[in-house]
């Protein structure tokens, strides 16, 4: 039997409730995927404690010389939000280095499908990595330097990135970026807060690595966010137009002001907490008094 895809975020005690609703969901679909997690900063203290219940495990990755690489790309010319900001952003890219097939997600999405599909669908074969869904926001300027990037590009989500067995080497990547290449990045890349997703789509738009569109089929919805009119089902699945949504991504304040989905996600926080209070009644007094505080 294939191993399912290990399942890779990016976190700090910021994101707390976003994680527990997304390992909680994971859960509820009774998910047996090896779930790994990425400091975004060294602010994970109670995350750490919300982790044990859910075996999630640190990656191990050489993390200096990865916010090494941010420094050398973003040091001429450091994005709306510098660091410490854009060095978490980019720690992402370690997951590359994983060597078995796996999945990055950001926190803010929950899971609503079932295991079987969701495996299938983020299972990639080829040596490419694989993206559900595009977004041609956040990638470049319009500028004429942008032009050919722009007309071949796939405008892939750095938020939902799916990996094969190959690993790319940190080497590899810190000898792509070479000086003439860092100054061509920041003549195309969108300003405006945006880190990662350029960097993502730069990769892939200069031959780096290629980019496989998974739902390339009809196997499940292209939706991911709360913007369409998704039909909310009693397991906490979703569908839209007679299709399976793999996950929801909950970044934006349209997620954020809708009542209508409030149920769902502060069920999944709240099946978290349970969940962490069974395994660990005297850290559930902590993760609480953080979450919510007077």
């Amino acid at each position: 039997m294939t191993e399912p895809p290990a399942i890779f975020l990016l976190a700090n005690d910021r994101v707390l409730a976003n994680v527990v609703q997304l390992l909680y969901s994971l859960r509820l679909h009774q998910f047996k995927n090896k779930v790994f997690y990425i400091p975004f900063n060294g602010e994970t203290y109670f995350l750490n404690k919300a982790f044990q219940s859910f075996e999630v495990q640190r990656y191990d990755f050489d993390i200096d010389r990865v916010d090494a690489l941010a420094h050398k790309i973003y040091d001429a010319d450091p994005p709306a939000k510098p660091y410490p900001y854009c060095l978490g952003k980019l720690r992402k890219l370690s997951f590359l280095t994983f060597p078995e097939p796996a999945v990055y997600l950001d926190a803010d999405c929950i899971v609503t499908s079932k295991p079987e599909l969701f495996n299938e669908v983020f299972t990639v074969s080829s040596t490419a990595i694989g993206y559900i869904n595009t977004s041609p926001d956040g990638v470049y300027e319009d500028v004429p330097e942008a032009a050919e990037l722009r007309s071949r590009s796939t405008f892939l989500t750095s938020g939902m990135i799916a990996k094969s067995a190959r690993t790319i080497d940190l080497a590899e990547l810190e000898q792509f970026f070479d000086d003439s290449t860092i100054r061509r990045f920041h003549q195309v890349r969108r300003r405006g807060g945006y880190v990662d997703q350029p960097l993502w789509n730069f990769l892939v738009d200069c031959g780096f690595c290629s980019a496989v569109d998974l739902l390339a089929d009809q196997r499940a919805s292209r939706v991911t966010s709360v913007m369409g009119d998704l039909s909310l089902q009693p397991d906490g699945s979703v569908n839209v137009g007679g299709l399976p949504v793999l996950l929801l991504h909950l970044a934006g304040p349209a997620l954020k002001s809708s009542p209508r989905y409030r149920y769902l996600l502060d069920g999944m926080l709240l099946g978290g907490l349970r969940d962490i209070a069974a395994g660990d009644p005297a850290s559930i007094l902590e993760i609480c008094r953080f979450l919510f505080p007077r």
